[in-house]
């Protein structure tokens, strides 16, 4: 099911048809990208489980043909809609100073096309920053946002979550916007992500899907309502926190019940949970996670 993500990478000039072009700027940026992708390892995608694997082949059927997200699509719809999304991984990462101001290598684990590994090098042009993601179609666009964000990513390779390709204790932060609840085994995940990290290094799940389990069934149910290409998935923390420790992590979670892109439904309910933010633990909401490998 999953040999798609182990095959040569397929780049696709094609356009797509639709009215709705980006500036002359931007197109120059997408005739300019070349596929400098690594490709997934076939052993090492077919190390992960079962779930992982169907997981992998959903989400490579997406980033292959969704006409707005392919390699080579040059839509204003995706550069606005990651605009919206950079908005708000800018704000996180406003808070997170102390995480990566001092980090030397910066690792993103499904990062997509790419564009907050941009923005965290354009941040800090210092740091060695890594670009990960399991589908190469995915990896393939990065260049666009490189040239959006004028910067260049020190690295990018396809690879799931669980088989990361990088030598022990080689990061200073791992981290994922909005992806971790696509790694479908957690567990593996993060005994990756602390075989990857430094002593005293930083995990973060940022900007993640959150359901206490009694609700959980609820909150996983609603948002497959809105999504259904890929199967979307929610965490709950109390269960990602227990795992987090047990692979040797000290472990937090920060609940965030921004606003922004949201209906006016959903933004009533968000903002009310930002009014009384100690039912954010008993409703679905949003949240950080914050894993530290203890020294």
């Amino acid at each position: 099911r999953v040999s798609k993500v182990g095959c040569a990478l397929r780049w696709s000039r094609r356009g797509v048809d639709s009215g709705h072009h980006c500036s002359d700027a931007l197109r120059n940026a997408l005739s300019a990208v070349r596929p400098r992708v690594h490709q997934a390892d076939v052993s090492v995608t077919d190390r992960v489980g079962d779930d992982v694997s169907h997981q992998i082949w959903l989400e490579t059927e997406f980033w292959e043909n969704d006409p707005f997200e392919r390699p080579g699509s040059d839509t204003i719809e995706n550069l606005l809609n990651k605009g919206v999304e950079a908005s708000i991984f800018g704000e996180i990462l406003d808070h997170l100073t102390a995480e990566f101001a001092p980090a030397r290598r910066v690792v993103e684990v499904g990062g997509g096309q790419g564009w907050a590994s941009c923005i965290v090098k354009r941040r800090y042009p210092g740091a060695h920053v890594t670009l990960t993601d399991a589908v190469p179609a995915a990896v393939a666009s990065r260049g666009v946002w490189e040239r959006v964000f004028n910067c260049r990513l020190d690295a990018a390779f396809a690879a799931p979550a669980q088989r990361i390709p990088l030598p022990d204790a080689s990061a200073d932060v791992v981290f994922c916007y909005a992806a971790a609840h696509h790694f479908v085994d957690h567990r593996a995940a993060l005994a990756e992500a602390y075989r990857l990290l430094t002593p005293g290094g930083s995990c973060l799940w940022l900007y993640e899907p959150t359901s206490p389990a009694l609700l959980h069934g609820i909150a996983e149910a609603r948002v497959n309502r809105k999504r259904t290409d890929v199967h979307e998935h929610v965490l709950v923390p109390a269960q990602i926190l227990r795992t987090a420790r047990a692979t040797g992590f000290g472990a937090s979670v920060r609940y965030w019940p921004n606003t922004l892109r949201r209906g006016r439904v959903e933004s009533l309910y968000y903002a009310s949970l930002a009014l009384a933010p100690i039912l954010c633990p008993l409703l679905p909401c949003t949240a950080h996670f914050t894993l530290r490998k203890l020294p």
